[in-house]
């Protein structure tokens, strides 16, 4: 008799367990759900953040079913993260209540059972266990998150969708990129917008010795700060970096909104500069090369 109500009692206790456990999950689950949704909606409100190369090209209704099919992807993969933990919580439930039987199973039967189960999925269902593994741990991590702007492998874009099993990033000339969740989560990879979208975005150029570097440093902040795109919170900035054997290599940088608009003010920045040194005269590191326009003497 003693034996059976701690039967019970340890029935009873595992029960009660499970169901906390699965109460707390979803607890947890849709409440990092919700804060995600509302992070990504007023991301999305923004066209400047919502891709690394903002464009004009797709129409208001596509702009709007883009930024749903965005929304809609993080609310279905946490659905299935937390299905995929309560049915964890479950099997781990079922293993509990079947734990104190085990010892009445033939050891035959045992080990039948322990050898398909590892068969199935540590061999057929490894790659699909790692990546859903992974996109859990994504998922919940801070780190990399949907409309973050990245650079991996070369890659410039932002992360348009974190699926259970695969990161989809968007590339800058909006190509995708799809990287599975295992592979993902061993990447290193700079995140732009990790803490804020602001970006000290710089540009290097090259000018020669016979220039003034007064005048040069006058030239590229003004060009800089008179940008449409630069941030004017803080005045540009210029450096001499180096000296190479035929030229001087300087930097400008300046503040930028969003990696979008930073990488349109180097380009800015990059084209106005040529502009000026070709009308003041400035010589850059190029030799025997007419930037006036004029005839040699």
């Amino acid at each position: 008799m003693p034996e059976n109500v701690n039967l019970v009692a340890y029935l009873a206790g595992i029960t009660f367990a499970a169901l906390v456990a699965y109460l707390w999950l979803h607890a947890r689950v849709t409440s990092f759900r919700e804060s995600r949704v509302r992070r990504i909606t007023k991301l999305l409100k923004d066209p400047e953040t919502a891709a690394a190369m903002p464009t004009e090209v797709l129409s208001d209704s596509q702009e709007r079913q883009e930024r749903n099919q965005i929304i809609k992807g993080v609310r279905s993969r946490f659905t299935i993260i937390r299905r995929t933990l309560v049915l964890c919580v479950f099997v781990v439930w079922v293993m509990a209540l079947t734990f104190p039987f085990i010892g009445k199973l033939p050891s035959t039967m045992l080990s039948i059972i322990i050898a398909v189960t590892t068969a199935v999925v540590g061999i057929a269902a490894r790659p699909l266990v790692e990546n859903m593994i992974s996109g859990i741990v994504i998922s919940f991590s801070r780190q990399l998150r949907v409309g973050d702007t990245l650079m991996m492998d070369g890659q410039y874009g932002t992360v348009e969708d974190i699926s259970i099993t695969h990161t989809k990033i968007k590339t800058w000339d909006w190509k995708r990129y799809v990287i599975p969740n295992s592979r993902m989560l061993n990447k290193e990879f700079v995140n732009l917008t990790l803490n804020d979208s602001l970006l000290w975005a710089y540009l290097e150029f090259s000018v020669s010795y016979e220039a003034d570097l007064g005048e040069v440093s006058e030239i590229a902040t003004h060009v800089a700060a008179t940008s449409q795109h630069h941030n004017a919170q803080e005045p540009p900035q210029f450096w001499v970096m180096r000296m190479d054997k035929e030229s001087v290599t300087c930097w400008v940088a300046a503040w930028a909104d969003s990696p979008a608009e930073a990488w349109n003010l180097k380009s800015d920045i990059a084209t106005r500069l040529i502009r000026e040194f070709r009308e003041r005269g400035i010589p850059t590191h190029m030799n025997n090369v007419n930037l006036t326009g004029a005839s040699p003497a």
